[in-house]
This record gives structure tokens, C-alpha cells and sequence, in this order.
């Protein structure tokens, strides 16, 4: 597994956070619902998805995705993606959610 250091501003850090922080809502405001609806009805393959070549690009895509100031700016990146780079974030994205969800209930007991 590789090493990897991004430095985020805190304002990016703060913007990533109340992402995650609604998102455990329900609400989530990096993808439009037919693209979550498209990625989540499509059958796929756990272990392709966690296999070194699938994690190095989704790493790459999120931490450009990140790195992004605005929120209008990372929902424009994601429409310049192509179709499966968009479903690997969104899965990769929804990983993330569910690790956070499952830290937090570990963390209150």
C-alpha cells in the first residue's frame, strides 16, 4: 500500500466535513440521485472494486476531488468524469460514508 500526503487548508478541511456531515443525512450534494440510483443498480464486483490498480485511480479522483475549493467545483469535476470513473467515486464516496457512520457508533459506546 502506498504512502500518501495531501495537504487540505482548513477551509477545505471544514468543506469536506459538513459534505460528510450531510451525507450522513441522506443528503448528498456531490451527486444528483439518478447517478447514485445508476451506480447502485448496476451489479459489480467487491473484490475488482478493492483491487490495486481500481483503489490507485479512485484515490487519485478523490484526493483531486477534495483539493477542490467549491462545491460547485466538485460537482463540475464529477460531470467531467467518464461514466465508470463516476460510479468508482460514488462507490468509494458511500464506502467512506459507511466507515465514518460505523466509527462514530464504536466511538459513543
Amino acid at each position: 500500500m502506498s504512502k500518501v500526503e495531501v495537504y487540505l487548508e482548513p477551509s477545505q478541511l471544514n468543506n469536506l466535513q459538513n459534505i460528510l456531515n450531510q451525507s450522513e443525512l441522506g443528503i448528498h450534494v456531490l451527486f444528483d440521485n439518478e447517478l447514485i440510483h445508476n451506480v447502485f443498480k448496476k451489479p459489480y464486483d467487491e473484490d475488482e472494486f478493492f483491487n490495486p490498480e481500481n483503489l490507485k485511480k479512485v484515490q487519485d479522483e478523490l484526493i483531486h476531488l477534495i483539493q477542490l475549493k467549491t462545491l460547485t467545483q466538485k460537482q463540475d469535476y464529477i460531470q467531467t468524469l467518464d461514466e465508470d470513473s463516476k460510479h468508482r467515486i460514488v462507490r468509494a464516496y458511500f464506502y467512506i460514508i459507511e466507515n465514518n457512520i460505523r466509527a462514530q457508533k464504536k466511538q459513543s459506546h
